[in-house]
């Protein structure tokens, strides 16, 4: 019988970690970046740049407890709903 305890090789952190691109996901970064060009270039609305840094802390807040936060979410959100009889 082999003693399978000699056989251990450790596993860095980083390779079980999400890439994070500013401490949130990179669809998050994605989507905050598209509703920044939306609203100033496309819009002119230059007042959007507060709720875009508030949406953004408000992404690291949640993907800080759960890494797959925003994924889940937006999973969600895109879900065909279905009616079951």
């Amino acid at each position: 019988m082999v003693d399978m305890s000699q056989y251990k090789k450790p596993v860095r952190r980083s390779l079980l970690q999400r890439e994070m691109i500013g401490g949130i996901p990179q669809l998050g970064l994605l989507l905050i970046f598209m509703l920044s060009v939306i609203f100033i270039y496309g819009f002119r609305f230059y007042l959007a740049i507060i709720p875009i840094v508030l949406l953004y802390f408000v992404m690291r807040i949640f993907t800080k407890k759960d890494q797959w936060f925003i994924d889940i979410l937006l999973n969600n959100i895109t879900q065909k709903d279905i009616l079951i009889p």
